[in-house]
């Protein structure tokens, strides 16, 4: 069953779903490959009567589907993944702002929890030092912040999803080593970093 790029959550009780944070870190990993139960239990380290029903209400609002059964122990085990790779809110639930800001920051913070686990299991040679010249090295460590209209930043963002697709559509190297890129960009209230008065 081949996983589908986008779905769209058309139902506001689909997006209260999501906005559940066990449910939701739970979509996040089947995002990535399938997991059943028995496994998601082990890792969230929670009962699988609990994982059970999360599962099942993730599997009734259609976000998730068996790929394929196993039998151990002479039980029947269900291995589940993510029918989308993303998934997007319709234009109908923009109404409901509270929602949709509460399902787009539970996706972010559990983005930022994958992202430190990949840090934490990545070789030592991932973050070595080559030379001082860092434009080339193999890997991108940095935070920014830019105070510029919605629609510059539109148009940056249009660019640089041309630049991930490129990234994401690489034809894959035999001898190539895998690379794991994440991207999180939102609006702020006040800036963290200092920055140079016009005034000075």
């Amino acid at each position: 069953m081949e996983q589908k790029a986008f779905m769209t959550i058309t139902e506001l009780d689909q997006l209260k779903a999501l906005s559940d944070p066990l449910r939701n870190q739970i979509l996040t990993i089947l995002v990535e490959k399938s997991f059943t139960g028995q496994q998601l239990s082990k890792h969230f380290e929670i009962s699988r009567s609990k994982i059970h029903y999360h599962l099942n209400e993730l599997e009734k609002f259609g976000f998730i589907q068996v790929v394929r059964t196993e039998v151990k122990n002479g039980f029947e085990q269900k291995f589940f993944r993510a029918v989308a790779r993303g998934f997007i809110p319709c234009d109908s639930l923009l109404p409901y702002q509270t929602e949709v800001g509460d399902y787009y920051r539970q996706v972010a913070l559990n983005i930022l929890g994958r992202a430190k686990t990949r840090v934490i299991s990545a070789p030592q040679e991932s973050f070595q030092m080559y030379d001082d010249q860092f434009e080339k090295w193999p890997r991108l460590l940095m935070q920014l912040e830019a105070k510029v209209s919605e629609k510059k930043l539109i148009e940056w963002i249009a660019k640089y999803r041309k630049l991930v697709k490129e990234f994401y559509n690489m034809e894959e190297d035999e001898e190539g080593k895998w690379f794991y890129l994440t991207t999180l960009g939102f609006q702020m209230d006040l800036p963290h970093f200092e920055h140079k008065k016009e005034d000075e």
